[in-house]
């Protein structure tokens, strides 16, 4: 900061010089002044000392305002603005605090304004996706009391397809309120698949697809339930989506060396190519299977990482293309669990 104040008040500066300069030539050439060479030089050393001395003060008093704020900047948060140093000087530190105070409130309106809009535009689209459902509900009714009928077969794997993406969209509205939402219990978490599997059933029937499930024992985890299903789903319906006519999904369930219950989702699709495989969790990434696949959104796995992260569940994906993929989900210990459910409460 020493260097910009030297060029900011450079013009003192300069002007001390010039002013010192005119002095030594009036004393030295003027024959009215008799003044000897060594008061010449006490002279400009004790004008040099306190003009060093005055700017030292002048820097101090000047900067320390600035200085605050630059240690603001280095720390600055969410709640910068209690944290903003009173000014001391009426200027330009009382300028530049009113105007950072109004910069504030601004930001503050706009993001008020913002906020309301996307709440009212999220209770819209929530309120549209509850009226949407009642239809679905009178659909799978109809279709359930039809099933013989090998039409109706067909128009349930459609109805399923849409049902999904209604109810991912529900999801999606939730997302960033799910630290209110969920509900930490522990999960029998063979049950909660064949759920899953359940509800897919049509759509693995359509492509004539097998799932089998084994499972290590009763394997339990301290999680949410409505919110660990989404995860599940979104990597069930992936499997699904990208396996071949006839090909097998293979569910395991077990424990880690660690002590963490798994699960392992291994389908026989297309894989994924090795220079796609960092960036699959990215939003909106489709890679090369979703230019194959037109109906990739690239949003599947996206949701399922940020969800998984706000639960602490780690998921891992290992593929070899043209022999499929394997996506791993990892569950904390009870104990680890636990710890992070009270220190949220």
């Amino acid at each position: 900061m020493l260097f910009r104040y030297l060029v900011y008040k450079k013009s003192w500066i300069f002007f001390f010089v010039i002013l010192g300069g005119m002095t030594n030539l009036l004393l030295l050439f003027d024959q009215g002044i008799t003044v000897s060479i060594t008061s010449i030089v006490y002279l400009n050393l004790i004008t040099f000392v306190s003009f060093c001395l005055f700017f030292i003060w002048r820097f101090k008093r000047e900067t320390d305002y600035f200085s605050k704020l630059r240690k603001l900047i280095d720390e600055i948060d969410t709640d910068w603005i209690e944290s903003l140093p009173e000014h001391i000087y009426r200027f330009p530190d009382q300028m530049v605090y009113e105007l950072l105070c109004e910069v504030d409130r601004f930001y503050r309106r706009k993001f008020t304004d913002l906020r309301q809009s996307y709440l009212l535009e999220n209770d819209y689209l929530s309120s549209w996706i509850h009226e949407v459902k009642a239809p679905l509900t009178v659909m799978k009714m109809t279709i359930d009391a039809h099933r013989s009928n090998e039409l109706a077969q067909k128009i349930e794997t459609n109805w399923l397809r849409m049902h999904l993406l209604i109810d991912r969209q529900l999801y999606i509205s939730r997302l960033p309120t799910l630290e209110s939402d969920y509900v930490v219990e522990f999960v029998l978490i063979e049950s909660l698949l064949k759920e899953e599997v359940r509800d897919l059933a049509s759509w693995c029937m359509e492509k004539d697809i097998g799932v089998e499930v084994k499972a290590e024992g009763e394997q339990r985890v301290l999680t949410d339930r409505k919110w660990c299903r989404f995860i599940i789903r979104q990597l069930l319906t992936n499997a699904i989506k990208y396996s071949q006519n006839g090909g097998d999904i293979v569910i395991t369930i077990g424990e880690s060396d660690t002590g963490r219950v798994f699960v392992t989702i291994k389908d026989e699709g297309r894989g994924i190519q090795v220079h796609d495989l960092p960036r699959i969790f990215d939003k909106g990434f489709t890679g090369e299977n979703g230019r194959v696949q037109n109906a990739a959104t690239g949003l599947g796995l996206y949701l399922a990482r940020t969800v998984a992260n706000k639960l602490n569940i780690t998921l891992k994906v290992a593929s070899i293309y043209g022999k499929g993929t394997a996506v791993d989900i990892l569950f904390l210990k009870e104990n680890e669990m636990e710890s992070i459910r009270r220190n949220r409460l």
